[in-house]
């Protein structure tokens, strides 16, 4: 809806119009432009008509919205929340796709063994009873492994179903969100990501604001609600602070200790030149790509591993039962 109704006002339709056109049809965009056009039509600003729509449009949007009706730019605005929308999106399906063929891998090997312990290995324990010999350690073991899912795996997968239920519940609550938020900061792959995932959406976000006059404060705190990690996002309460107290940005963001060192510098340039707006727009697009760069990186070294544990599970199990093979024909002969 953003992007073609940028497009609309842009090209000179009135707001009003613009809606009008939006709304025709079916759809939730439609449903949510009459919306949004009956409350203009009644007298509201389009950033309050928007506001009312609830989660839909997040504050960032809505202020937005109103330093461009406020500033004669609505169409600038719109424009650029496009950007930011779609940049946003283009940078979550990126994580999302990156991470799909290693859910996939790991599904798949999990499924494998599962089969060839509850399938493949019961038949080979039929074999070795009527044989009547002494099973080696590791063909003892697997078959043990293997009767116990057998009768116990489905219980074993509702363990599982109900512990991730229960820990993303658990998440949701500030508490245990910002302790989980601070392990990941802390882990020797994941932490980094994070952090340049952080400072992607920070400074992407912090650059449409101030470039749309929104002030420092207003857009820092603005900003903050789109870093997805919670411990990132309480600490820039004291980036609020410091920015509020004229101490700047830089020094707060390097107090902290949240973002990477060159960023900071690179922002406490753009201060210093007077173009935040530009400057946090080149380090997010600098980030964007590292973090890309990064994502690659980590799948590159994660399929190998995959595969290579895979392999590992399935070749015991095969050599469990070779064990147990050979030594039934040492006895026979």
């Amino acid at each position: 809806m953003t992007r073609e109704l940028a497009i609309l006002v842009a090209a000179g339709q009135p707001l009003e119009q613009a809606l009008v056109t939006l709304s025709a049809g079916t759809g939730p965009v439609p449903a949510m432009a009459a919306q949004v056009l009956a409350r203009v039509r009644a007298g509201a600003s389009l950033s309050t008509a928007l506001e009312e729509q609830g989660p839909v449009f997040p504050k960032l949007y809505v202020n937005m919205v109103r330093a461009g009706e406020s500033s004669g730019t609505l169409d600038v605005v719109l424009e650029r929340l496009a950007d930011l929308r779609e940049r946003g999106e283009k940078t979550r399906e990126m994580v999302v796709s990156a991470m799909l063929y290693p859910a996939i891998l790991i599904v798949v090997s999990l499924a494998s063994v599962f089969l060839l312990l509850t399938f493949v290995v019961p038949q080979f324990e039929t074999i070795f009873k009527d044989a009547g010999a002494a099973l080696p350690t590791p063909t003892a073991i697997v078959i043990a492994i293997g009767r116990f899912c057998q009768d116990y795996g489905w219980m074993v997968g509702l363990a599982v179903v109900a512990a991730v239920i229960v820990v993303r519940r658990v998440l949701t609550q500030p508490g245990p969100r910002l302790a989980w938020d601070r392990a990941a900061l802390r882990l020797p792959l994941i932490g980094p990501l994070v952090r340049t995932l952080a400072t992607a959406r920070f400074c992407r976000t912090l650059s449409t604001l101030v470039g749309n006059g929104v002030d420092l404060p207003s857009a820092i705190a603005l900003s903050r609600d789109v870093v997805s990690n919670s411990a990132v996002a309480a600490a820039m309460e004291t980036v609020i602070t410091g920015v509020r107290q004229g101490r700047g940005l830089a020094d707060p963001l390097a107090e902290i200790g949240l973002f990477p060192p060159l960023a900071v510098q690179m922002l406490r340039v753009g201060e210093e030149t007077g173009r935040i707006d530009m400057t946090s727009a080149h380090i997010a697009e600098a980030y964007e790509r590292k973090l890309e760069a990064a994502i690659k990186r980590l799948v590159t070294l994660v399929e190998p591993a995959l595969i290579i544990i895979l392999g590992l599970a399935v070749g015991g199990i095969v050599m469990s039962i070779l064990l147990a093979v050979i030594s039934i024909n040492d006895l026979a002969f």
